[in-house]
This record gives structure tokens, sequence and C-alpha cells, in this order.
């Protein structure tokens, strides 16, 4: 009987360690998007400002410390076709739309930049107040490279909101 008993318990415990195993899927090409606003005027006592230079251009933007869209406010993001050649639209949740709004309104004139895993890959410049939860910009990378970003973005966004 002893035997018997320390076998179910072993079974047991082995089937209870298999079903708590969470496989994590990892992510070959990362690509966390945020939206951020540059800082204008001047930051007296500062050190220095959050700096960024986008690649092609080599403009640099400062930038305020936190982003006004994350990337769990990004619901989804595509490659279309504009007047200017290829841009990024960008569609954000209810709550990144508020936060959108605010932003530009209250930051008209300044750049909003896209950053991917921290760096500025586009900027757009406030022309008027964003309501509709969709941000379109420009961004520097070729049309070859933007559809795989494209994709690594959607792959990793999809991700993250299939864990929140």
């Amino acid at each position: 009987m002893r035997p018997i008993t320390f076998f179910y318990l072993f079974l047991l415990s082995s089937l209870g360690l298999f079903v708590g195993c969470d496989k994590e899927t990892e992510l070959e090409n990362l690509s966390v998007p945020r939206l951020m606003v540059e800082t204008r005027g001047v930051n007296y006592g500062a050190m220095g400002g959050d700096t960024l230079t986008l690649p092609v251009s080599g403009t640099v933007i400062s930038i305020q410390a936190n982003p006004v869209v994350t990337e769990f406010d990004i619901l989804n993001v595509e490659m279309v076709k504009v007047e200017m050649g290829m841009a990024l639209l960008l569609q954000v949740s209810g709550q990144g739309a508020r936060d959108l709004y605010r932003a530009s309104v209250a930051n008209m004139g300044s750049r909003i930049v896209l950053t991917v895993n921290g760096n500025a890959v586009g900027a757009r410049r406030i022309d008027g107040a964003i309501g509709d939860g969709n941000f379109y910009t420009f961004v520097e990378v070729d049309d070859e490279e933007l559809g795989q970003l494209v994709l690594d973005m959607k792959a990793t966004l999809a991700e993250i909101q299939s864990k929140k």
C-alpha cells in the first residue's frame, strides 16, 4: 500500500509542476512605441533635460520626462499612404485619446515625438487639437524598413495587450 501512495503523491506533484509552468513567449524584435511631447522654453535651474535626436535629419528635440501616450494605450499601428508619402497611423484607446487631446491643446506649436524603444523615429508639429485618437506622423525610416517596423510594433502591442 505504501509504494502506491508514494507513486500517486509523486504523480500529482509532477502534474502540479507542469500545470504551473507558463511558457513565456519572447518576441524576436521587441518594438515599444510611445508618444512624447517637446518641452518649450528655458528650463531655469535644470542641469539638462531629456533630448532625443531624429536619425536622418539629426534634429535634436528636448522632451518632457513622461510620455503622453504609452504602449498600454496604443491599440494599433498602420502604415498609410498620404499625399506626401508613407506615414504611420497610431490608433489609441479612449484614455490615450483624452491624453493626446489634452497634450495637443496645451502644447500647440510644439512637436509630438514618436519613440520606439526610447529612440526617436519621427516627429509631428502640433497644428491643431487631435481629438479623434488617430495620430499620423512621418518617420525617418526607409520605406523598406517601415513595413517590418510596423509588424514588429503590432506584435509587441499584441503581446503587451494580452498580458494587461
